[in-house]
This record gives C-alpha cells, sequence and structure tokens, in this order.
C-alpha cells in the first residue's frame, strides 16, 4: 500500500476552510530516533499517544578508542522488548577492521544475532568515508569490496540497510560566518573536512554510495537526512528516479525545506511522498 492509498483509507473530517483532516485517533511514527536504554515515562508517553518509532544503533568509533557498540545494541534489544516492538530497531557494526580478513564474517555474526533479537534494518554512519582511514591513510569508502558480503547478507536477510554518508557541504567549506553549519563543526570538529588532506569529496563519498545501490539492487537503502543531498533537491530527485530501492528520511534536515524554495520543496515532496521517511 502506497501512503497516498493509505490516506485514502483513512476517515477524514471536514475542517472549517473545507480541508479534509485525518480523523484521531490516528498512529504516528517516527523513523530515525535514537532510544538506547529504558525509560519507563517516555515508553508511557509513547503508548498514550500513540507514537511508534525506530531507534537506530550507530558506530560512531575512527580511530583506536573503545566502542560502546556492543552496550548500544543490548540496550535497544532491550527497549525493543519492553515496549512490545512499538520501538523497532537497527542494529550496525564497526567497520574499523575493514583490511582484516574476517570482518565480513565477524560482522554478519553479530547482524545475525541481532536479527534474532528482532533488529529489522542496519545502519552505516558518516564515519564510513570520512573517518576511518587504511595504515596507508586512505579512507574507507561504503563501496569497498570488504563491505559487499555484508551488504549482501543483509540483502539476503531481507532487511534494509540505513546510510548516514556525507555531510552537508558546510562539512567542505571554511568555518566562517558564511558557513551555515558553523555552529555544528565548530562543536564537532572531527567531521569538518575543509583544508585536510586526502579527504574524499562529498560527491565521491555519495557516487560509492550510488554502486552500492547499483551492485545490489535488491537491498533496501534508506539514506539518512535526505541522503545527504539536502541542498541539492535536483540532484536528490535524479538518484531517487534511477534507484528504484533507494528512499531517504528527512531526520535533521527539514530546517533546509523551510530555508529554501517553498514552492519548490512542496512539489518535491508530492512528488516523491513514497520514498520520503
Amino acid at each position: 500500500m502506497t501512503r497516498r492509498q493509505w490516506l485514502a483509507s483513512l476517515p477524514a473530517v471536514a475542517s472549517p476552510k473545507g480541508y479534509q483532516a485525518l480523523a484521531p485517533p490516528f498512529e504516528r511514527i517516527d523513523t530515525h530516533t535514537h532510544i538506547h536504554r529504558k525509560a519507563p515515562a517516555l515508553f508511557a508517553a509513547l503508548e498514550k499517544n500513540q507514537w511508534r518509532c525506530l531507534s537506530i544503533c550507530v558506530s560512531r568509533a575512527i580511530g583506536d578508542e573503545p566502542s560502546d557498540l556492543e552496550e548500544m545494541i543490548r540496550g535497544t534489544a532491550e527497549v525493543h522488548r519492553l515496549t512490545n516492538g512499538s520501538i523497532a530497531w537497527a542494529t550496525a557494526f564497526d567497520a574499523r577492521g575493514f583490511a582484516s580478513r574476517d570482518l565480513a564474517r565477524r560482522a554478519i555474526d553479530g547482524l545475525r544475532q541481532s536479527f534474532d533479537d528482532g533488529a529489522i534494518a542496519v545502519k552505516i554512519g558518516k564515519n564510513i568515508g570520512m573517518g576511518i582511514r587504511a595504515k596507508s591513510g586512505d579512507y574507507l569508502l561504503p563501496d569497498h569490496p570488504a563491505l559487499a558480503p555484508v551488504f549482501d547478507a543483509i540483502e539476503r536477510a531481507d532487511k534494509t540497510l540505513i546510510a548516514h554518508l556525507a555531510e552537508p557541504d558546510g562539512a567542505w567549506l571554511p568555518l566562517d560566518q558564511n558557513n551555515p553549519e558553523i555552529a555544528y563543526y565548530s562543536s564537532h570538529p572531527e567531521w569538518h573536512m575543509y583544508g585536510r588532506a586526502g579527504v574524499p569529496a562529498k560527491e565521491t563519498i555519495l557516487a560509492a554510495r550510488d554502486r552500492v545501490l547499483e551492485r545490489h539492487p535488491k537491498l533496501r537503502l534508506v539514506g539518512c537526512h535526505l541522503g545527504s543531498d539536502e541542498e541539492h533537491w535536483d540532484r536528490l530527485a535524479k538518484r531517487l528516479d534511477k534507484y528504484p530501492n533507494f528512499a531517504v528520511d528527512v531526520a535533521a534536515r527539514v530546517r533546509y525545506f523551510v530555508r529554501g524554495d517553498h514552492e519548490q520543496a512542496r512539489q518535491f515532496l508530492i512528488k516523491y511522498q513514497d520514498r520520503v521517511l
């Protein structure tokens, strides 16, 4: 059922201006949250207000620092159980050992356990493309051959790959008052790419993601944050047209629609309403 069909199936009430509004109660769904530990008050509020959501684990580690991923996965699986599935969840894996021959095996074993515990998706983060590096200094890109068996396993399991790859354009621009992302990258300098030697261009990272879509045409892939094409809706539209297994979410990126051309944003969202979460 498409979103249009779903909306058409719901009861409607006439508003004072003659528009059709959804008649309560209706369910609300948030497809991008991070809830990794018990929070009884939050769980009660979600149930009371008929909210469901997807809680997404993510591997943030770049260098040799300890990872909190295993604890995050355990906590999120418990959240899923405690809420009887109203909080769905996405697992993740640590890609730092991509040069190791057993990376794929270890990653796939972990994913299978997460799938047994109810995970419906797998997240890869921006440290792929923007952080994790080989001993040679080369950055790990999402289409690296070491990751292909992992994507194959996700596809075979009929799960979804959630990908936060690249960042807004401001990550590659000087950090000055002309950069709309100055506040974020001032407090998160590890993700500010401007001036760093050997850093992949943003489009290089996104092109590598596109190759993953091409090589895995049956793999559902959701590009977080408008697929990092938040400032280039025409470019995003071409990708959505080219890759039927590609969708995007709007998490933390609604502001780009607000500050952009409103009619262009409206037409984009109408055309791709079944591909925008």
